[in-house]
This record gives structure tokens, sequence and C-alpha cells, in this order.
């Protein structure tokens, strides 16, 4: 697929990992969907910077717990650019914010509604429109930690999990016309690890074989190869500075 003029959206755009692949998108001279669930200064942030480049951006507003906004936020899109060709399901909470032993059924509900159930009512919305428009692709932000087990990190890690079961298992029921694929990033060095000590870190990163960080580019990089290739449906790629070679 070539990307110019093609309009992508971008779930969590206003930070990180999916601030980064926004832009690069629009790099490539796509129509780009900015979305933010609570973070607007973020999102008006990474509009700025699209805008800079010369590219276009659009900026909505969705709780990806919340259907209604969901459904209303892909009729906005829908009335600004008619259709939507990529959709990049990357909103997610990135961590448990309470262990698992001390989690609540509402923390644990809360985390797999944001993480799963999101990415699942955004592609729900999506699939008519590409159909209509004769296919697309969905790319989803899975994890190193939806592999074979996820440290300490159970919820999340079932999250993740279930995004790589989704992706397999919606590439099967789309196809041919629209391709599902996923892309896990390991270590990536975002704010998220802002307040994890040194030691933690290195132990971390001397768990992988390139005992380094994986860099925001380098996930959007793998976006944009999967955006680009049209032979590939229901693969997990994992950009992980080799940590799942155990």
């Amino acid at each position: 697929m070539e990307l110019k003029n093609k309009v992508v959206v971008v779930t969590g755009s206003s930070s990180g990992i999916g601030k980064r692949t926004a832009i690069r998108f629009a790099k490539e001279g796509a129509k780009v969907v900015v979305h933010y669930g609570i973070n607007k200064k973020g999102g008006e942030e990474t509009v700025e910077e699209i805008k800079k480049l010369g590219g276009g951006a659009f900026l909505v507003q969705a709780e990806m717990t919340k259907a209604e906004e969901i459904e209303k936020m892909f009729k906005e899109i829908v009335e600004k650019y008619k259709t939507i060709d990529i959709l990049i399901n990357n909103a997610a909470k990135p961590s448990e914010i309470t262990p698992f032993f001390e989690s609540s059924q509402k923390d644990i509900l809360d985390l797999l509604n944001m993480n799963v159930v999101g990415a699942m009512l955004c592609s729900k919305q999506v699939i008519p429109i590409m159909k209509a428009n004769g296919g697309g692709k969905i790319l989803n932000t899975s994890s190193i930690k939806g592999c074979e087990y996820g440290g300490g990190s159970v919820t999340y890690a079932v999250s993740k999990a279930a995004i790589n079961s989704f992706t397999k298992t919606l590439a099967k029921q789309v196809a041919p016309e629209i391709l599902v694929n996923a892309v896990a990033p390991g270590y990536v060095k975002t704010r998220v690890y802002d307040d994890v000590s040194e030691e933690k870190i290195k132990k971390w990163l001397d768990g992988t074989y390139l005992k380094r960080w994986v860099t925001e580019d380098e996930i959007a990089d793998a976006f944009i190869f999967l955006a680009k290739n049209d032979a590939m449906t229901g693969q997990v790629i994992y950009v992980d500075a080799g940590f799942t070679l155990k």
C-alpha cells in the first residue's frame, strides 16, 4: 500500500510510541488522525508537529472504554475524510497500576477494557468503513509481555496475549480485503520508565541480546513496514532487541 494521502488513525497518539508513529506516517505523506483519551495537550502537540512538517492532521478524542465515544469518534473521522485506510490500535494502559495480588475486580476489568476491548471496539467500527472502500489495514500494538509470560505484570500480560490472539483471529475473519497484524515492542524508552531505578533497567536491558533500549522510531518503522506490505496478515512482529530469543 502506498501511504501518500492515505487516512491513518493512530489511537493513543498524544505521547510515546503513538505520537512518534503518527509523526512518521505524516512524513510518509499520510493524512493522520491523532487521538487522545485525556491528554489533550499532548494530542495538540502531536498535531502541531505534524503541521510543521507540512502534513495534514485531525485531532479527535474518545475514552477507549466507552463504546458510544468510540462510535462518535469514527463518525467524526468519516465526516472529515470520507474513509479510513489504516487503523493503528495503540491506546493502552502501559502497565498495571495496582499489582495483581492487590488488585480488585474493577482494577482488572479497567485494564482489560482499555487494552483489549478498546481495540476490539475500534476495529468493529472501522471494518465496515474499510470494506466499503475496498479494503484496509488494522495494526495492533502488542508487547513482549504478551509472548510466553509477562513477568510480574499478570493482567497486563493477559491483555497483550489477548491482542495477539485477536490479531490472528480477526485476520482470518476479514481476509482478503483487510489485513490485520501487530507490532510487539520490547523495552522502549518512554516516560513509563522515568521512575524505574537504573539497577532494574540495567537488569531488563541485559536480558536482551542487543543490550539496549528499542527506540520509538524503530517501532514506527515496523508499523510503516506492515502498512506498506500487502502480503502479510495475522502476524505479530517482535521489535524487542532480541528479548524473546530465550
